[in-house]
């Protein structure tokens, strides 16, 4: 009974994670589409639109990785809290610290808001994809090979991109009050530590990960015991 019990608490989070990430996946790529078709339309000169389009459908999903950060911490992924929590804070501070208080031009309708948001989109679409594949046990090379390589070009993309907003906002945060200008200059100086944890901790998984695949390719066999078998959510 207690091993039925387990079994049917195993299956029941990995539906669980299994809806939560498709669902994700859903939302990026709803907003990177629509990102997509309004610079196709309008070019990336006239940007004064884009926020209309997909400001708050960003928000929402953006906000719906909150949950993540609860998802490591009871342990139903594998993933460092800490390091969770680093990658989900930065982004609920832009949203709702910055997109969301502060409607004015360059902020909603900069380039620095496309940047972030393409960075981010397709960073999350090919996270979401791979995860919810991956909990149905379909394999993807290439989506695993996406997973640990874009991150080279689209973290540094969407750091500068969040940089470039937060930047925009100072006048209008300490029009408010100096002290949420001097928070917002503090969480940027915070940046070049936290993107340095957050790079060389997405190189190191490669170098597992990818480096794993290559191994078990040549020999047959897994790299190690934290082969694909056991990869972190």
């Amino acid at each position: 009974m207690a091993k039925n019990s387990k079994k049917e608490d195993a299956g029941a989070v990995t539906m669980y994670l299994v809806a939560y990430n498709a669902a994700s996946f859903i939302g990026w790529a709803y907003v990177l589409a629509k990102t997509a078709m309004y610079v196709a339309t309008n070019g990336v000169t006239r940007l004064d639109g884009l926020f209309a389009e997909i400001g708050y459908p960003l928000i929402y999903v953006q906000t719906g990785a909150a949950l993540e950060v609860l998802h490591a911490v009871v342990g139903i992924v594998r993933s460092s809290p800490a390091t969770v929590m680093l990658q989900v804070y930065s982004r609920l501070l832009l949203v709702w610290g910055t997109l969301y208080p502060f409607d004015y031009p360059e902020i909603r309708a900069s380039y620095g808001f496309l940047l972030m948001v393409v960075a981010w989109s397709v960073t999350e679409c090919v996270r979401y994809s791979h995860y919810t594949l991956g909990l149905l046990n379909i394999e993807s090379s290439v989506l695993l090979y996406l997973r640990y390589t874009l991150f080279y070009v689209l973290y540094p993309a969407g750091v500068s991109g969040e940089l470039l907003e937060m930047w925009a906002a100072l006048p209008h945060a300490g029009a408010i009050h100096p002290a949420l200008k001097g928070f917002l200059l503090l969480n940027m100086a915070n940046y070049p530590p936290v993107l340095y944890k957050l790079y060389t901790h997405m190189i190191r998984q490669r170098r597992k990960i990818l480096g794993g695949e290559k191994a078990k390719a040549k020999t047959g066999k897994p790299a190690s015991a934290t082969g694909t078998a056991k990869k972190k959510l």
